[in-house]
C-alpha cells in the first residue's frame, strides 16, 4: 500500500488565506500521510509559516477544511489537535530553566516516576545528557533546537511541523539536527519541513512541496540515507515510549 493510497493524517481542502484584500495563497487540497517525510519551500514572504500554522490549528483559514484522520476540524481553535500535531518554530521558545525540567514541562499529567523515565530516555535520544542540569536559555541555537525537538518527541506526536529548524546553523549543528529529524522519520512520525536550504534537507524526505505565487506545487523525491551526525552520541537501546508507559 502506498501512501496515496490511505486516508490521510491531516488534510486541507480548498484552502484560501487573505492578508487584507491581497490573497496569501489558495491550495485546492494538500494530504499529508502517517509517517511521511515532506519538505516546503518556498521564498521569503511566500506564506509557508502561515500554511503551517493553519494545519497545527493554531491560525484560521478565509476558507476550507482542516480534516484529521477524515474529521473535520475547526482550524484557528488552539488545542483542537490535542498535541497529535505540534509546530515548532525556527526560534524555539524554551523556560528559564534547566534542561531537564524543559523536557518534563508536558509531562504533567504522568507520574513522576514514568515521567522522569521519559526524560531521560528523551536525554540519551536527544544526545543531550551531558546538558540536563544547564539552563535551556543558555546554550547555542543549535542545542536549543535539539532541546525543541527532544521536548516535541517525548509527547509522541503524529505529525511535526518543523518551521526552518536549521536556520542559522553552522555544519555540525545542522547535522546534529538534521540526524534526529531523521530518527523522528524512521520511528513512524510524519515531519512537513520547512527550509530555504534543500541541499540537506531533501535527502530526508519522500515529498517536496514549494509555495510560489499563492500556489502549491509538487515534485516526487525519492528517500536516500542519512549518514549519523558526527559527535553527537546516542543511545539506540532506549525503549520506547509505549514501552515506558505500559511497564
Amino acid at each position: 500500500m502506498t501512501f496515496a493510497d490511505r486516508t490521510p493524517l491531516l488534510e486541507v481542502r480548498g484552502l484560501k488565506k487573505n492578508f487584507g484584500r491581497r490573497t496569501l495563497f489558495e491550495i485546492d487540497q494538500l494530504a499529508l500521510q502517517a509517517g511521511e517525510a515532506c519538505l516546503l519551500s518556498g521564498r521569503n514572504g511566500a506564506g509557508k509559516t502561515t500554511l503551517m500554522r493553519i494545519l497545527a490549528g493554531l491560525e484560521p483559514c478565509d476558507e476550507g477544511t482542516l480534516y484529521y484522520r477524515g474529521q473535520p476540524l475547526r482550524t484557528g481553535r488552539r488545542g483542537c489537535l490535542g498535541g497529535r500535531v505540534i509546530y515548532l518554530h525556527q526560534q524555539p521558545c524554551l523556560f528559564d530553566a534547566s534542561v531537564e525540567k524543559n523536557l518534563a514541562f508536558g509531562l504533567r499529567h504522568l507520574s513522576r516516576q514514568v515521567a522522569g523515565l521519559r526524560v531521560e530516555q528523551a536525554l540519551a535520544w536527544s544526545g543531550l545528557g551531558h546538558l540536563a542540569a544547564r539552563n535551556a536559555r543558555t546554550l547555542s541555537g543549535g542545542e536549543k533546537q535539539r532541546i525543541a525537538l527532544a521536548r516535541a518527541w517525548v509527547l509522541d506526536p503524529e505529525l511535526l511541523l518543523l518551521d526552518e529548524p536549521t536556520a542559522n546553523m553552522d555544519s555540525e549543528a545542522l547535522e546534529q539536527t538534521l540526524f534526529l529529524v531523521r530518527r523522528l522519520i524512521n520511528e513512524g512520525t510524519a515531519i512537513l519541513l520547512c527550509c530555504h536550504d534543500l541541499r540537506s534537507e531533501q535527502r530526508l524526505v519522500h515529498r517536496r512541496l514549494t509555495l510560489r505565487d499563492g500556489t502549491l506545487r509538487e515534485d516526487a523525491l525519492a528517500l536516500t540515507p542519512m549518514t549519523p551526525a558526527r559527535g553527537l552520541p546516542v543511545d539506540t537501546t532506549q525503549p520506547s515510549f509505549r514501552q515506558i508507559t505500559e511497564a
